[in-house]
């Protein structure tokens, strides 16, 4: 009899041990009661501040282990500060992740002067986990200025507000400038959006260009109460969300211009980019990606979006890849040109 029921006993042990090992997730027991940072490349009130800050409320119970996901800003020279932080000092194992601004993804290719001694990272080798909106960067202007349209841009003389060279808030006015003939004077060393806002306020300056959620995320009161009208945008097409605001590319006077807008606009569609460093473990990585899609599709997520204003037009980290591939095949006649127009007469 005792023979009979030992090996039912030796059975079920092995089942549970198989149930247990097919259990276990060394992805979830490595993120299991840790803190995942989420460094963020725009000032706090902005509108990178501010869909990082969302994110981060929602990833961490879609990434396996469910660790907490908290927002820290590192801002300044264009997310240099942030990109060479992450690329050279912090951990390699997936608890940071990254937000810098937009202006990173084409810095590996203009090579801009107020960036390329600067950098100590190579954006390509970074795994891209997604961007949570597509927004286009906006011209946007105070309510008593003559702005309107592209001839009002030529004739009244227009003081936009930026934060520095290395970023688009200085790099589109002089786009318009160079490619427009915007009669434009730009001011930078402005800490961030709500700092021009003020300026702005306070008749200091006449426009910031910003990316659509500054306005409709963080300091929505200014759209809200009409201080300030859209003018103009940057990305390939319109956006749905303004869709009755013309493109830098319509106004463009020559074809070569329009491609040259069009093809900067690119980036625009990777608006809030999410990423980790090389280094971090592929099952690690796939984890993460996995918790972003999850995230999107998630109706708590989204409730939240719609109620801040952030859209609900989200890129995986695949598509993301395939858009940085573009931009790395970008023209070298195009690369040329731009680098020039950024470029400050001293070093052109």
């Amino acid at each position: 009899m005792m023979r009979i029921l030992i090996a039912p006993i030796g059975v079920a042990f092995a089942l549970a041990f198989v149930a247990q090992s097919a259990a276990a997730d060394p992805v979830a027991d490595f993120y299991r009661g840790k803190s995942v940072r989420l460094i963020v490349g725009g000032a706090a009130g902005g509108g990178y501040d501010a869909v990082g800050r969302l994110l981060a409320k929602h990833i961490g119970r879609h990434v396996p282990g469910n660790p907490t996901v908290h927002v820290e800003n590192m801002s300044g020279a264009g997310s240099l500060i942030l990109m060479n932080y992450i690329n050279n000092r912090s951990p390699r194992d997936g608890t940071v992740m990254a937000m810098p601004t937009t202006n990173v993804l084409f810095d590996a290719k203009l090579q801009p002067p107020a960036a390329g001694r600067n950098a100590v990272f190579d954006i390509n080798s970074a795994s891209w986990i997604g961007t949570p909106a597509q927004q286009p960067q906006v011209l946007f202007v105070w309510n008593d200025t003559p702005f309107k349209a592209l001839p009002d841009l030529r004739t009244h003389k227009m003081i936009v507000g930026a934060i520095s060279a290395a970023t688009d808030t200085y790099i589109l006015p002089m786009l318009m400038k160079q490619l427009l003939r915007a009669d434009a004077t730009i001011i930078s060393g402005y800490k961030g959006s709500p700092e021009i806002l003020a300026a702005m306020e306070r008749r200091e300056v006449d426009a910031l260009v910003a990316l659509l959620a500054n306005l409709t995320v963080g300091n929505s009161s200014y759209l809200k109460e009409n201080k300030i009208r859209p003018v103009l945008q940057f990305g390939r097409q319109r956006s749905m969300e303004l869709p009755m605001v013309p493109t830098a590319a319509e106004w463009a006077d020559t074809e070569a211009d329009k491609r040259l807008f069009q093809f900067y606009g690119i980036k625009y569609e990777m608006s809030y980019p999410v990423m980790v460093v090389p280094g971090v473990p592929a099952e690690r990585v796939a984890a993460l990606r996995a918790a972003f899609e999850q995230t999107m599709a998630d109706p708590a997520y989204q409730a939240d979006a719609k109620r801040m204003g952030v859209a609900l037009n989200p890129l995986r980290g695949g598509e993301m890849h395939d858009l940085m591939t573009i931009i790395n095949d970008m023209p070298d006649d195009l690369i040329v040109r731009l680098r020039a127009l950024i470029s400050p007469p001293s070093v052109q």
